[in-house]
């Protein structure tokens, strides 16, 4: 499913109004962004398709009777195009795909939309990214130096990637994001409350990024 299609009017609505009840505590600028995949990943479907082929050829010379040259080179042709669509199936890619592949493409796709949306250029340096993609099942949270500089040396953001990764993988994004939302605002407004004529510097919109 694309992000688009997942986080409809209602439920972008809903995520921006976290948002922005998140900010009335702390003066943490807080991004939400969606994306469907951090990549094309192609290198999986020809895999895939090269396993399929060879199964088909291996298959075919055990136990079909002898055959012109020329069909096992359909076959196998057939195969391998067989093998690189059923790879663009979501569910069958996210299977086939290397788990450090895919952990650092989320990384960098989130370091991109970090810069590419602002969040490095807060007057405090108290930008924080929530970014979630759909494709791997992962999150990511980004936050800029002045928010690092508060967190205790033990702290971490993983409670907040955990609400959300759960909320992925039970088929509930927008509810797991949400969560995560707030469990990040209550960390941020103990270290980084909202001070005397904070504004907000980026606006509560649910980003989608493209692929």
């Amino acid at each position: 499913m694309r992000a688009s299609e997942l986080i409809d009017p209602e439920a972008r609505a809903r995520l921006e109004r976290v948002v922005a009840d998140v900010e009335r505590s702390t003066g943490g600028e807080v991004v939400i962004a969606v994306v469907h995949a951090c990549d094309e990943y192609g290198s999986v479907g020809w895999r895939l398709g090269v396993a399929v082929a060879a199964g088909v050829f291996l298959g075919l010379g055990l136990f079909a009777p002898a055959l012109p040259w020329t069909l096992y080179l359909v076959a196998q042709g057939l195969a391998l195009l067989a093998g690189h669509a059923l790879a663009r199936i979501d569910a069958v890619r996210r299977l086939l795909l290397p788990p450090d592949l895919a952990e650092a493409r989320v990384a960098q796709r989130a370091a991109r939309a970090f810069a590419e949306l602002g969040l490095a250029g807060t007057r405090g340096r108290t930008g924080i990214l929530i970014l979630a993609a759909l494709l791997e099942r992962r999150v990511v949270v980004l936050a800029d130096v002045g928010i690092h500089r508060a967190l205790g040396p033990d702290e971490s953001w993983q409670q907040v990637v955990d609400l959300a990764v759960g909320g992925l993988r039970s088929g509930r994004a927008v509810e797991g994001l949400e969560s995560a939302a707030r469990r990040c605002g209550e960390i941020l407004a103990r270290h980084v409350p909202v001070a005397e004529g904070d504004a907000d510097e980026l606006p509560h919109a649910l980003v989608v990024l493209e692929d």
